[in-house]
């Protein structure tokens, strides 16, 4: 049987979770107490199950809500089939360092090797994810020491990198002009320290 698609829509992943399961339309819908045109809908995606539904379909198929619906991040099971989604298409794994769980690319680049060869960071979707992890790892070093608010790093995470022009826009609006390259650096220092407010918001932004 063929992979499930990243990109599937709700009907094919029932479909593919039905077959896995070795069920017919017709059976599915007995076991969900609902008529065969119904399964036979949703797969098609002429239809769409309701929450409840839904959740009884994925329980009679024996798999994950969030895996079947498409995954919400928000909730643990969700942020579970995006990690695993990540290793999938990006390589990037979990492994134990110090004690500690770390996530690191099965095909890792040198930080060295970004920028003198271009060709390194468009090879593959995992190379040119790590070179764009270098820009967040910049900006959030610059959050860390206050010299990015709270309000500046939630607009560049939801600007970077396509519209980064936007972000160094509101940046001169608000006084400072100079444009930061996030593509290809060094993270800047996070040794600076932050001030007894600043570690107060950092602690309630992040939910600690």
């Amino acid at each position: 049987m063929e992979l499930l698609s990243i990109n599937s829509t709700l009907g094919e992943r029932i479909r593919f979770y039905r077959q896995q399961a070795g069920l017919t339309q017709k059976e599915l819908a007995a076991l969900c107490e609902v008529s065969e045109s119904a399964i036979r809908n949703y797969e098609l995606g002429n239809r769409v199950p309701d929450f409840l539904t839904l959740h009884i379909i994925a329980e009679k198929l024996r798999v994950n809500y969030a895996a079947i619906s498409g995954e919400k991040i928000s909730d643990m099971e969700g942020a579970l089939q995006a990690l695993y989604k990540l290793e999938e298409i990006y390589g990037l794994y979990p492994t134990e360092v110090g004690g500690h769980i770390h996530f690191v690319f099965r095909d890792s680049v040198a930080m060295d090797d970004f920028k003198p060869d271009i060709e390194t960071i468009t090879r593959s979707p995992g190379a040119l994810l790590q070179y764009r992890t270098l820009g967040f790892m910049k900006a959030c070093a610059q959050h860390d020491v206050g010299e990015m608010t709270d309000e500046e790093y939630a607009l560049w995470k939801s600007k970077f990198p396509a519209f980064l022009s936007d972000f160094y826009e509101f940046r001169k609006q608000a006084g400072q002009t100079e444009e930061e390259n996030f593509d290809g650096d060094a993270p800047v220092s996070s040794e600076k320290p932050q001030s007894p407010k600043r570690r107060r918001e950092r602690k309630i932004n992040s939910g600690r």
